[in-house]
């Protein structure tokens, strides 16, 4: 009788489970579509399901990369950033004839904001590695190798509305400080006006802005930069808040390699040692390298907390690089894809229409089944890696992009889940256990709905709050 009531919910919109059904009814969900599946957890029995159909998962994709590359990869792999040189080093002078080389390792978090702490004095570690090797004079080049990356750095599935923003970042053999950079505005203290860009950081002396903002009432950041994937052209839309002396907003670095090339020469040169050619980036590997200091990234399930808490898609898409290398020996997309898919294949899990095109969610293109998601889930349930990977998901009212969700009921500090929104998309995927001690396994998603993504926000609430009150099928015969 409880699946029948929770049915009837799902499709008359949840009248019982919205605060406020009259204004919603008929609203939200009549033409939408939406997917709903709930297992128990320890024997896969299925608690509630709704008719299984193929829908945008947006954010949730990163369960399925994230749980993938934990089992594949393991949860202390690091990635590694390396700089030697090839050449001769003159002993008399200090001199080396030859070039110095920056090997990018595909590490996400290289100078990350995630992850200060970590990186924090790397360069100036390795300017006084190249001292101690005897090196003050470089009479060559600075090479950096990307070789390490196959493939363009942008999926093709990705908006262009998104691609210059700070959430599209592309991926790159050498990622720094989250391959993104911060513009400065200075706003009246009147809406409707101009706002001046103050400055960029860190300073691009090639990047060309057109600044198309204005001040605004509302006091939040509602631009959207655009630029084509490595273009120094950019244009910026949209409103800040009136009356900012310094108001930042985030853009994606359009050569992110080369701004770490840029940024490493300001450091060597700070520390006395001088380089005579210029920074060239090549994609093949360079031979006869000599190493001299290597700068390992935190672990995996180090990063995978920041990843799935804060919804970090280029974390999400190096990761997917990295599965497309072990699995398959290329780390350009289609191999990545085929490699994810594959991996879920091979351990049972229900693929049928799961269509990924990222590793990110941030794909339209992508297509997958609640029950894929929650199978996942539960696989991640009785793996070896359980408590690393549970550990990186949001906490119902405690952490990441669950924060605020769920105060005041049986869910929070109880529910574990990765959450999933873009425009017209809601999604939610983890596990909780319910009022019996079921561990519950779940997954929702709907598309197209009509309404705000915080209705849809509470329609989820309230029907997780039903799955928790919900008694097993055969408890209930």
């Amino acid at each position: 009788m409880k699946q029948i009531i929770l049915f009837l919910l799902l499709v008359t919109f949840f009248p019982v489970v919205f605060a406020q059904p009259t204004s919603l009814k008929g609203l939200a969900l009549q033409y939408a579509g939406y997917s709903v599946y709930a297992i128990d957890a320890d024997n896969a029995e299925v608690l509630f399901e709704t008719p299984q159909v193929s829908l945008v998962p947006a954010s949730v994709m990163k369960v399925v990369t994230t749980a993938a590359a934990l089992e594949i990869l393991g949860p202390g792999f690091q990635f590694h950033t390396q700089i030697g040189y090839v050449g001769k080093i003159s002993s008399s002078d200090s001199i080396l004839n030859g070039n110095l080389v920056i090997a990018g390792g595909c590490d996400p978090a290289f100078y990350s904001e995630y992850f200060p702490d970590h990186y924090n004095g790397t360069y100036q570690e390795w300017a006084l590695a190249l001292s101690q090797a005897g090196i003050h004079s470089i009479h060559g080049d600075l090479i950096v190798d990307l070789s390490r990356l196959d493939g363009a750095s942008i999926p093709g599935g990705w908006l262009w509305e998104d691609i210059a923003n700070y959430y599209g970042a592309g991926v790159s053999a050498l990622t720094y400080a989250d391959n993104c950079y911060k513009i400065h505005f200075s706003s009246q203290n009147m809406p409707g006006k101009p706002v001046l860009i103050a400055g960029i950081s860190p300073v691009m002396d090639s990047l060309h802005l057109i600044n198309n903002v204005v001040s605004a009432e509302t006091n939040r950041d509602l631009t959207v930069v655009y630029g084509a994937p490595g273009s120094y052209n950019q244009w910026i839309e949209g409103t800040i808040p009136k009356g900012h002396a310094d108001f930042v907003i985030k853009a994606a670095t359009p050569n992110p390699a080369c701004t770490a090339a840029v940024e490493l020469v300001r450091i060597l040169e700070s520390n006395g040692i001088k380089l005579s050619g210029k920074i060239r980036l090549v994609n093949k590997k360079t031979e006869d390298f000599v190493l001299i200091a290597d700068k390992a990234s935190p672990s995996l399930q180090e990063l995978i907390i920041p990843l799935n808490r804060e919804s970090i898609n280029l974390f999400a898409e190096h990761l997917l690089r990295e599965i497309g290398r072990a699995q398959k020996g290329s780390s350009a997309l289609p191999e990545s894809l085929e490699a994810l898919k594959d991996f879920w294949v091979d351990k049972g899990i229900f693929t049928n229409g799961f269509y990924p095109t990222d590793g990110s969610g941030l794909s339209r293109s992508n297509g997958v089944c609640s029950r894929t998601l929650a199978e996942v889930i539960r696989y991640m349930h009785r793996s070896v890696n359980r408590d690393v990977f549970f550990n990186s998901l949001p906490v119902a009212g405690q952490s990441g992009t669950l924060q605020n969700a769920f105060k005041g009921s049986h869910l929070e500090n109880n529910l574990l889940a990765k959450t999933g929104s873009m425009t017209r998309v809601r999604s939610l995927t983890g596990i909780f256990t319910n009022q019996r001690g079921i561990k519950v396994v779940f997954a929702v998603i709907t598309n197209n709905f009509d309404g705000t993504q915080s209705v849809i926000g509470h329609a989820f609430e309230g029907l997780l709050n039903e799955l928790y009150v919900l008694n097993s099928p055969s408890a209930s015969r």
